[in-house]
């Protein structure tokens, strides 16, 4: 027989299941609100939570029980959430089970005990049902850890683990890490396309060597993690500058692999302070509506090839998320005919948007990185000239939006400057400026990338994101589709900075 608990704000209701649960053996607490029901969950472990979708009667607005079922799943990962509910089609119930690991729900029916019953029945052999006591989990987050390492040159890496896996130590040996010659060979690397993918792989076994290598209680660490975790994530806390440090071709020795396609991969950069929450299975789950700005800048001039890949993306990308049904999307698409300098620039002044999506050209200005922009046409239907929107206005505009996620694909979007860079500009780069605006999750390509390489990593970031709920991941799994193709190396380019 099981433990279980009843959470709902209807005490007839909350009083016939305890007693029809009872009758049939099982151990039942009830509670009336959160608070109540958090309090008990703490103090002792349940097999099953019963919970009712609209605690305070709120209608569709009452995210209540989601919330609670959230809370329940962080706390116990083994708990099994059935939600109650006489609103079959409550958007609640599809998000709940889609992102928050709810396990089944029920309508309040005549026979709601019934359906209670056969699923406590069908569930009884599956894994963390048991009839032993087990103490509840506060540090256990199902089979997911998160590997994070604090990389400064000349000082001792700081290492934590937590999820699954959970470890805080320090390496016993200060870390020797030449960044801008790192940045110099991956430059060389890139305009020697014949040779790129050799390059590029000895950088990552460099890189390997330098981070994990030479100290032991990282590589312990994460070996340990990795063999803790069905899927352990992987973050890299640096300086501003780090950026340009190629992380994402680091090279295992175990086994010989790129990190990227082994693990979800992303960057913290220590000076950014985000201002918003970054988009997560908790967001895409109680949000009522996720705001899309999607543009396609196809500049031309002298410089500026033509890009006639960025309004096939940009219109792809716009008809899958109007199409897909996971969560409600509101998409605007602006093309390249609209997608003039003073009309971007007033979309991102006046709304709110929680994504913003650009395909287009995208420069990297070495000797002044805040001088990178992203390139409109001065009037509608390409006329007028090409009007650059520089990083230091892209940095305006964003610090006072609600942007939670910014995709920059264009050529160049996450190239960044050095430390020496910060003595002469405020920014060094496109995406070190969307970072220090407060976007919390940026991804952007490193270098040029094919028009089908980007189309198609795009709409698998996007697709994996709506059914995953995390950036890092649904970058993962774009990267990984990609890469059956090694040729294309669209899928090595991207960088995430993902503040969380």
């Amino acid at each position: 027989m099981y433990k279980i608990l009843v959470v709902d704000d209807e005490p007839d209701f909350r009083d016939t299941l305890r007693g029809r649960l009872s009758d049939e053996g099982h151990t039942v607490r009830v509670a009336s609100n959160e608070g109540q029901a958090l309090d008990a969950v703490i103090q002792e472990p349940f097999d099953f939570a019963l919970i009712d979708v609209r605690l305070h009667e709120g209608g569709e607005e009452d995210e209540s029980g989601s919330s609670l079922a959230m809370a329940f799943r962080a706390l116990d990962p083994k708990v099994h959430v059935i939600l109650l509910t006489r609103y079959v089609r409550a958007k609640q119930i599809v998000r709940a089970i889609r992102y928050l690991g709810v396990e089944q729900f029920v309508e309040k029916t005549p026979d709601v005990v019934k359906q209670v019953l056969e699923i406590i029945a069908e569930t009884r052999d599956r894994p963390g049902i048991c009839d032993e006591p087990r103490e509840p989990q506060l540090k256990n987050f199902g089979d997911e850890s998160r590997l994070s390492l604090s990389l400064v040159a000349r000082q001792h890496l700081a290492i934590r683990s937590r999820g699954y896996h959970v470890c805080s130590r320090r390496s016993g040996r200060a870390l020797v890490l030449d960044v801008e010659r790192y940045a110099r060979r991956t430059e060389v690397a890139r305009q020697d396309w014949n040779n790129l993918r050799l390059q590029v792989e000895q950088i990552g076994r460099d890189l390997w060597r330098d981070v994990f290598g030479e100290q032991p209680e990282a590589k312990e660490t994460y070996l340990t993690a990795r063999a803790s975790s069905q899927l352990l994530s992987l973050q890299f806390e640096t300086p501003r500058e780090y950026v340009c440090l190629p992380m994402e071709f680091m090279y295992s020795d175990a086994p010989q692999e790129y990190l990227v396609l082994q693990h979800p991969l992303a960057r913290f950069v220590c000076e950014a302070t985000p201002k918003r929450e970054a988009i997560s299975p908790r967001v895409l789950a109680l949000t009522k509506e996720l705001r899309v700005l999607i543009i396609a800048s196809n500049t031309t001039s002298k410089t500026l090839p033509p890009i006639d890949g960025a309004d096939a993306e940009a219109q792809e990308l716009s008809s899958y998320l109007k199409g897909q049904d996971r969560i409600p999307v509101d998409v605007k698409l602006i093309a390249t005919e609209q997608a003039t300098y003073e009309r971007v620039r007033a979309e991102l002044k006046a709304q709110n948007y929680d994504v913003v999506h650009y395909a287009g050209h995208g420069s990297y200005e070495a000797d002044s990185p805040e001088e990178s922009s992203l390139y409109f046409w001065a009037e509608a239907d390409k006329q007028g000239g090409i009007v650059p929107m520089r990083a230091t206005e892209v940095r305006l505009l964003l610090g006072q939006s609600g942007v939670r996620l910014v995709y920059l694909s264009s050529c160049y979007g996450t190239a960044s400057g050095g430390k020496v860079a910060l003595l002469d500009d405020d920014f060094l780069g496109l995406a070190d400026a969307v970072a220090q605006a407060g976007v919390p999750s940026v991804v952007g390509y490193r270098w040029p990338v094919s028009d089908d390489g980007a189309r198609r990593l795009a709409l698998a970031f996007y697709k994996s994101l709506l059914d995953q709920g995390r950036p890092e991941v649904a970058l993962w799994h774009a990267r990984c589709e990609l890469s059956i193709d090694r040729n294309d190396t669209t899928w090595l380019s991207p960088i995430l900075i993902h503040q969380v």
